[in-house]
């Protein structure tokens, strides 16, 4: 089984291909504000080093946020025309979980933790069992002390929240805040297409209704939104 996966939840987004359960070829980009204007290029890439065509992919794997706003809408719709135009299935992947999946058999909890901007983190904790990860700490938008009020034992950080809020974890949570001695094994777009393809038989979607992003919290615009309108109301109460 092929499976494409895509993710642009983070500034270096990133494409690979899975075939029969081995990552075969991958793409990463430079964290730049215009990276995802390359998303296309990076998929026509990885096919090649696949040795693969749009057509042989038996279905796709988006990361569904959390993350950057824009990207995320950049990269659902390029999912979708794929989806439209090759009339095969997809999988919609939590970002924080496919983050999760680049590191091989922890032995130790993981926290994904994405760089949220405001002071924030994208953050989740996650434990390896035999059956696959399993949250401990759901999904939250939090500042990086609210975090380390959370991590109660030695915990694997990954993400760009960590390379952000390296000094805060490190002061505030000591023995507790473990690093991956070498870089992840894979891209976090391997690691939705992995997550994706255990799903894959239970969870595939033909329905575009079905693709959701998962925000968490409200985009700026709609926060300027809602300060617009409640400051209306109050004129007009006075």
């Amino acid at each position: 089984m092929r499976i494409l996966g895509i993710d642009s939840s983070t500034p270096g987004c990133s494409v690979a291909l899975l075939n029969n359960d081995t990552i075969v070829a991958e793409q990463i980009a430079d964290p730049r504000p215009s990276h995802s204007k390359y998303l296309l290029q990076m998929v026509d890439q990885v096919l090649k080093e696949g040795e693969s065509h749009l057509d042989d992919v038996d279905g796709f794997a988006v990361t569904t946020g959390p993350g950057s706003f824009t990207g995320l809408r950049i990269g659902v719709s390029l999912l979708k025309g794929f989806v439209l135009a090759t009339e095969k299935p997809f999988v919609g992947v939590n970002s924080l979980e496919a983050l999760a999946h680049t590191i091989d058999s922890p032995e130790h909890p993981i926290c994904t933790a994405l760089d949220a901007r405001k002071s924030e983190v994208y953050a989740a904790v996650f434990e390896s069992r035999k059956n696959g990860l399993h949250p401990l700490l759901k999904e939250s938008a939090l500042s990086p002390e609210e975090l380390c009020e959370k991590i109660e034992f030695p915990t694997l950080f990954v993400g760009s929240g960590v390379e952000r809020y390296h000094q805060t974890f490190k002061e505030s949570l000591g023995a507790r805040f473990m690093e991956p001695g070498t870089q992840p094994n894979f891209s976090t777009a391997a690691g939705a297409a992995i997550l994706a393809s255990r799903q894959f038989d239970h969870q595939k979607h033909f329905d575009l209704d079905q693709l959701k992003i998962n925000y968490i919290r409200k985009s700026e615009a709609e926060l300027s939104l809602g300060r617009s309108l409640a400051e209306r109301r109050s004129n007009h109460g006075n």
